[in-house]
């Protein structure tokens, strides 16, 4: 990967690549659309929010995944997000986060639970 140019007011220049590091694993767009229970590759989280990323596009640097707003359940969404940007207002990568899946409600499961 090249350079990253974005800054965190949380985050070393070496967090933040660890985080694009893990993104470029994920599928790109559109190759989970006809899943209905996907792989999360990654979960980044600020304040009352939580992206569980299962789609990432490198070029625009665009994450598609659930946005979850622990604060109004409602208000949690499927949709496109920029990375750039959620790293500059603070969000961060839950580094213990792994082998987890979503369904298309939003509901995370152990993925060893569907591998069964």
């Amino acid at each position: 990967m090249g350079q990253i140019f974005v800054t965190s007011p949380l985050l070393t220049e070496s967090e933040v690549s660890i985080i694009f590091s893990r993104l470029e694993e994920a599928p790109k767009f559109y190759e989970t659309e006809d899943i209905e229970v996907k792989e999360v590759a990654v979960k980044l989280f600020h304040g009352s929010f939580t992206l569980y990323v299962v789609e990432f596009n490198l070029s625009d640097r665009l994450a598609f995944g659930y946005m979850q707003n622990e604060a109004d359940g409602s208000l949690s969404k499927w949709g496109y997000s920029s990375i750039d940007e959620l790293i500059e207002i603070g969000f961060e990568m839950d580094l213990y986060f792994e082998s987890r899946v979503i369904d298309l409600e939003g509901k995370i499961f152990e993925k060893e639970v569907l591998d069964v």
